[in-house]
């Protein structure tokens, strides 16, 4: 009964969000590769003659392309790194052939660092956090010993067209990000409620489960199934069988049957079969003679492990 309703398996969770991961990071490189293509264009038909960097856009959206291919065709193993590789690269190479670290294409560290966070490890996003750090400082050296081109730092259409669309893949990708971290967090959420739900149903069902133990007038044992100890008995069969609850609780039950061969039968019946059926069967009652009885067995499960639960009937009371 408590398990038509199973709970989530945690690893079908992680298994979604990395498939969930690595469609938002094709879209991602998707994305890059058309917005830098356009972005080449612009710049071709924009920039004054011999201005021109659209070469720089056409290599790092040649660079995203290929990694939304290998995407395509294998599972995610080093084209994150490539991509984020690529892009430091190329804003490095961009920011140097602009003249100045004010080049709009400087925000293409920020989408680095993003992208490294989004879909890298954590040791991944600080190599990349500290080698952004590290190029921006030598940038920033070069430019202030005149080591870079003249820059022209007059902002045109261009200088837009390149924050806007840096801007735009962040936001693409912290939007898919939370996408991603709200569905984990709303399937979590409901597995937690679920595992509550059936926690609060098993509590009731165990406190039913005790009242008809202790005022169920038939004699009950509850063994452990693994070394058939016994956990716990019945009021009715100490008064049936004169021993306290007590006394009995870590015997084996074999002590209680007169006949070791009809044990052993007993036994083997019950974990063949998972339970045995009314047997005839002679036990021990506290004050050393036998009793007649027939007694049945079963195995159930338990959140402390699999029980056997005997039901033995004095068969001199039934007549």
């Amino acid at each position: 009964m408590l398990d038509s309703l199973p709970l989530e398996d945690p690893s079908e969770i992680e298994r979604s969000q990395y498939r969930h991961d690595n469609r938002s990071l094709r879209w991602v490189q998707l994305c890059v590769a058309l917005l830098l293509a356009g972005m080449a264009l612009a710049d071709h038909l924009l920039a004054p003659p011999g201005e021109s960097l659209a070469h720089i856009s056409w290599s790092m959206a040649g660079v995203a392309l290929l990694s939304y291919l290998l995407l395509r065709s294998h599972r995610r193993r080093w084209e994150s790194p490539l991509v984020v590789t690529g892009i430091l690269m190329v804003a490095a190479w961009s920011v140097y052939s602009f003249g100045s670290v004010r080049a709009a294409s400087g925000f293409a560290f920020q989408g680095a660092v993003v992208m490294a966070g989004t879909y890298l490890s954590l040791r991944a996003l600080l190599a990349t956090t500290v080698a952004s750090v590290a190029i921006l400082g030598g940038l920033t050296w070069a430019e202030t010993g005149g080591h870079l081109p003249p820059a022209n730092m007059g902002a045109d259409l261009r200088y837009w067209l390149t924050g806007s669309a840096i801007l735009l893949l962040i936001g693409f990708q912290l939007h898919q990000t939370r996408r991603s971290t709200d569905e984990v967090y709303r399937r979590r959420l409901s597995q937690m409620e679920d595992r509550l739900r059936l926690e609060h149903e098993r509590d009731r069902s165990l406190r039913r489960f005790r009242r008809i133990f202790q005022l169920n007038p038939t004699a009950l044992v509850v063994q452990a199934a693994n070394t058939q100890a016994v956990v716990e008995v019945n009021p009715a069969f100490e008064r049936c069988f004169g021993y306290a609850g007590a006394e009995v609780e870590g015997r084996r039950a074999e002590a209680f049957w007169a006949d070791a061969q009809q044990w052993q039968e007993h036994r083997r019946v019950l974990f063949e079969k998972g339970h045995t059926g009314w047997q005839q069967a002679w036990w021990h009652h506290a004050d050393g003679h036998a009793v007649d009885v027939l007694v049945c067995s079963e195995l159930n499960e338990d959140p402390a492990g699999l029980l056997i639960l005997t039901t033995v009937v004095n068969r001199l009371e039934t007549r």
